[in-house]
């Protein structure tokens, strides 16, 4: 009986450890390409060989993604 009750309640927390897993990456893709190149990104691409232009246009293209 006490097998029983310990089992379900390890099938519960792997569940709900499942569940709040699920959800933060569901999070994490959502909030994906909502941000501005930050400094290391500007200078991984200017040492790249990327002029002022190419970055304003990445730039414009990274703000244009949808949000979803």
């Amino acid at each position: 009986m006490i097998d029983a009750v310990v089992g379900a309640v390890v099938m519960v927390v792997a569940t709900t450890a499942l569940v709040l897993a699920v959800e933060v990456g569901e999070q994490a893709f959502r909030s994906a390409g909502k941000y501005p190149l930050n400094a290391a990104e500007l200078e991984l691409v200017k040492r790249a060989g990327w002029d002022a232009a190419a970055i304003a246009d990445l730039q414009s293209d990274l703000a244009g993604l949808p949000d979803r």
